[in-house]
């Protein structure tokens, strides 16, 4: 059922509480949503979450950053960090969608997982707002970090509408109000510090090796791998460089991780007993930079 939000307590109104998943692990990265219902679209709109770890903020199936992630974060920091971003385009009269993809920044035990609030100012000047609390839903994603620092994405088991009205209701459970005020270590207020993709590279050359293949660029970079596969079976698993991906057995897919960076310049890509080399299609190295995100300025 929708939620409806209510008048609120302070200027800026940030009374959320930390919410996390009812049995938190070390590193399985997790969807959250909640509905709220707006009978009138507010003049302005503002969101603020915060998070111990790395996030994807949608409402109603957009992602509301152009950053890759956000917060920028480096190491094993796991502060609580938060970020307040503008959202008035984004809402819709009626039922409103709110989604949240978090990843824990490293594989460990944090019960923090994310706060949220919403916070509309109405044509008449009133102020209202919309926290996080037990009302929320919750489910594993299907990534999960692993503990050498790569990371596990099951194309398998991929739920598409995951962040939409479209989903089955029967595989979410309540997520879990810590009753903690969500105060953070870093606040953000009109910008924050996220990640982009800088550059595309191709690679010079591969190199065969049996059904393993060795993929060679000019330079060094820090970021991800995007492999497009074909004909690949449901199920199959491909190996690429700290990337376990579990594939779809669609006409075409790609392999790529979600939150989770390496450094690059020669790469082996193999796969399991079903794996062979001409399934990869092309292959891309996607160079991640750090940047400071004006969130007013979309």
């Amino acid at each position: 059922m929708a939620m409806s939000w209510a008048p609120a307590v302070h200027s800026q109104s940030f009374c959320s509480h930390w919410i996390s998943t009812q049995q938190v692990d070390s590193t399985s990265e997790i969807w959250f949503r909640q509905q709220i219902r707006l009978q009138e679209l507010p003049a302005f709109a503002s969101a603020t979450i915060a998070t111990t770890g790395k996030v994807d903020v949608y409402i109603n199936e957009r992602n509301v950053s152009t950053a890759i992630w956000i917060p920028d974060r480096t190491g094993n920091d796991d502060r609580p960090v938060s970020v307040n971003m503008e959202v008035t385009r984004f809402l819709q009269p009626g039922v409103n969608t709110i989604a949240i993809w978090y990843s824990p920044s490293f594989p460990h035990i944090n019960g923090r997982q994310i706060a949220f609030s919403l916070c509309g100012r109405m044509k008449n000047g009133e102020k209202r707002a919309f926290c996080s609390d037990d009302g929320w839903l919750a489910r594993r994603a299907n990534a999960s970090l692993a503990n050498d620092g790569g990371e596990r994405y099951d194309a398998n088991a991929y739920t598409l509408k995951w962040n939409s009205d479209d989903v089955d209701w029967g595989l979410w459970q309540p997520a879990r109000d810590t009753n903690t005020p969500a105060i953070a270590s870093r606040y953000h207020l009109t910008g924050y510090p996220a990640v982009k993709r800088d550059m595309t590279y191709t690679p010079r050359y591969f190199d065969l090796a049996g059904d393993s293949v060795y993929y060679q660029f000019d330079k060094a970079f820090k970021g991800q791998l995007r492999i497009t596969l074909r004909n690949a079976r449901r199920g199959q698993k491909i190996y690429v460089d700290g990337l376990e991906y579990t594939c779809s057995g669609e006409m075409d897919e790609q392999a790529c991780r979600k939150f989770t960076v390496a450094d690059y310049r020669r790469v082996l890509i193999h796969g399991d007993r079903n794996f062979r080399n001409e399934q990869i299609q092309s292959v891309e190295g996607l160079e991640f930079v750090p940047y400071f995100h004006d969130s007013l300025q979309y």
